[in-house]
């Protein structure tokens, strides 16, 4: 720090040191050989350098010394604005002097005589002039900061949305989103509507809005809308996330889902990117879709928009990865073993160590699958279980206890298929046994991977899990206990 503030002065005094120590002495000695005119220019010379060195000594000493400790003191970086207008008034009151006392002008005729002429640049730099004085306004009103997120929004113009990089003495350059740099005269920014978004605090709230059909019931779409938005990535978790209704328009019902971000970490396009991916995510597997504008005209039967719960779990159960080799009837035969299951949020749907018997398929809403820490025993959350995933199936095909406490994060809807259902179809078809076990042990294997489930302390291979898991289903199973040689 102090060789960063020796090389800011060293030059300064070195000018001022050299035109001090024989500058007197140079003059006694022309005084004597010299002309008067000579004898005048070389004071003139040396009158002029003094005065402007100091000027800039005492720029660096301020600088060195006031603006540096200010900076440490609040954090940030003093504005450029202001350091060049305080150089400028130093240098400006330097050259009054020298003209008063080195030239023996009047200051006052100096500022009479320029001023038609600061009339007419005054006139041509207008917008200039304007845009210094918004400068100095913006330094002392501070309405932003240096580092802070902003949005501006210009008439007739896209909202700009970016962090502040530089204050200059003309505009305000803003880094955006993609890392590109605008320059913004300061006279449009004092002009325009402005929003911090790092203040009071740098986390920031930020609305998206989902319309949806009318027959689809509120409490249905506040809970999938609900459980999209607290997935997303990069959504803060404190203030929490919600669903809301907005309006309703002549399409459907509008809603909102409001979420809080740190522009910091996660940009707000980015942010809205993560919602939006999810929501609709949510919103694919729970059956529901985004409303139709109502000028359709249809010559034909309408079209199955959405998917409802009681008449459609066939079509619901299709989409599960475990029932890939089902055929119609053993959906049919399933569906109709289907027990549907309302948990509110905080609700426990399973607790570890559990003896179960069934697998549970999330239809809507969001889960936190939660095991204890070997530590000090505290309750240590693994992962998140949403809407098309499904859990408990090695308690269904193999009689084995729960291996994690699942608990609602949201209000949720889950279908639980329990053993009699699973019986009557490995009754009528063994073979599809073989994809149960394989699909099963493929799943434990990817869980373990992403840390959602515990890592066994022998390490098996995926064929020997899925021998594994053949084996207990004849175990559990009765009409698989002579379907293979296990």
């Amino acid at each position: 720090m102090w060789v960063d503030a020796l090389k800011k002065l060293l030059w300064p005094i070195a000018i001022l040191t050299l035109l001090l120590l024989p500058g007197w002495e140079i003059i006694d000695r022309w005084d004597q050989q010299a002309t008067d005119a000579l004898e005048r220019v070389l004071k003139w010379g040396f009158g002029t350098g003094v005065g402007f060195a100091l000027a800039w000594l005492v720029v660096r000493l301020v600088d060195v010394f006031v603006w540096t400790l200010l900076e440490k003191r609040l954090s940030s970086p003093v504005p450029r604005l202001l350091k060049d207008l305080f150089a400028g008034i130093i240098f400006l009151m330097a050259a009054m002097t020298i003209a008063s006392l080195v030239f023996g002008q009047s200051v006052a005729g100096i500022w009479a005589t320029s001023g038609v002429m600061g009339i007419v640049v005054g006139f041509a730099l207008r917008n200039m002039i304007a845009d210094v004085f918004s400068g100095i306004a913006l330094n002392i009103d501070q309405p932003f900061k240096i580092g802070e997120w902003v949005e501006l929004h210009p008439r007739s113009v896209e909202p700009m949305r970016g962090r502040v990089v530089e204050i200059s003495w003309r505009s305000t350059r803003i880094q955006k989103n993609d890392n590109t740099t605008i320059a913004i005269p300061n006279s449009m920014i004092s002009s325009i509507v402005m929003v911090n978004l790092s203040r009071p605090e740098p986390k920031s709230r930020f609305d998206h809005s989902f319309c949806l059909e009318f027959g689809i019931p509120t409490e249905r779409a506040l809970r999938v809308l609900s459980a999209g938005v607290c997935a997303a990535k990069g959504v803060l978790k404190d203030p929490k996330p919600k669903a809301m209704v907005d309006s309703v328009t002549s399409n459907g019902v509008e809603y909102k889902v409001r979420y809080w971000l740190d522009p910091v970490q996660t940009s707000p396009r980015k942010g809205r990117h993560a919602v939006t991916r999810s929501v609709l995510e949510h919103m694919h597997h729970a059956g529901l879709s985004l409303a139709y504008p109502k000028q359709d005209l249809y010559l034909a039967r309408m079209p199955h928009r959405q998917l409802d719960r009681q008449h459609d779990r066939e079509a619901i159960l299709q989409r599960v990865e475990l029932f890939g080799s089902f055929q119609s009837e053993e959906f049919r035969l399933l569906s109709e073993h289907v027990t549907e299951h309302t948990c509110k949020a905080g609700d426990s749907v399973v607790v570890k160590g559990q003896q179960g018997s069934s697998m549970f398929l999330v239809v809507e809403g969001l889960l936190d699958v939660c095991t204890e820490s070997e530590m000090d025993g505290q309750v240590v959350h693994v992962s998140e279980i949403g809407p098309g995933d499904y859990f408990g199936e090695m308690c269904l095909l193999t009689g084995a206890e729960r291996s994690a406490t699942v608990m609602a994060a949201t209000d949720t809807v889950l279908f639980e298929i329990d053993k009699p259902a699973m019986e009557e179809i490995l009754t009528r078809r063994p073979d599809v046994a073989r994809h149960l076990a394989e699909t099963a042990a493929i799943r434990k294997k990817h869980l373990m991977e992403a840390g959602r489930l515990p890592r066994e302390e022998v390490e098996q291979t995926q064929e020997s899990v899925k021998d594994y898991i053949l084996k207990r289903m004849g175990h559990v199973f009765k009409s698989l206990k002579n379907a293979f040689l296990m």
